[in-house]
């Protein structure tokens, strides 16, 4: 069985040290949920790493927003995940979304020799202390 890289949060593993992703779509979904999480200079090896996604909540439910927050995310995959291929983004704000400082990302992508896209969907709790986590 194929093996990746460690799942997150570390725990320990029966096989190995620590318990690893055994699907490549796993794998890719922990890489794309961090680079959009991950707020520019948060990193500190690579500080122009993230989209930061966090620092789109409070700004208005406009067209434009939704446009530099799909900039963005484009941007970011051409330089650190270069390898996966995105279909289609989707920015999701109701206003009911708005008002509840809420958000959802929806990456259609393909990876390559992929006949089937696979979808990766990240939307923040309305929780005032759970967030996007």
């Amino acid at each position: 069985m194929a093996q990746y890289g460690p799942k997150w949060p570390l725990k320990k593993g029966n096989e190995d040290l620590y318990e690893m992703y055994t699907e490549i779509k796993d794998q890719i979904n922990f890489y794309i949920k961090n680079l959009l999480l991950t707020s520019k200079g948060e990193n500190l090896s690579d500080p122009d790493y993230g989209v930061g996604l966090r620092s789109f909540l409070f700004e208005q439910n406009i067209e434009s927003v939704r446009g530099a927050i799909q900039s963005e995310i484009q941007q970011q995959f051409a330089v650190y995940l270069s390898y996966v291929d995105i279909e289609d983004i989707m920015i999701n704000a109701s206003s009911a979304d708005i008002d509840s400082n809420s958000l959802s990302v929806k990456i259609s992508y393909r990876l390559p020799g992929q006949s089937v896209p696979d979808i990766f969907e990240l939307e923040s709790e309305t929780s005032p202390t759970i967030g996007f986590y």
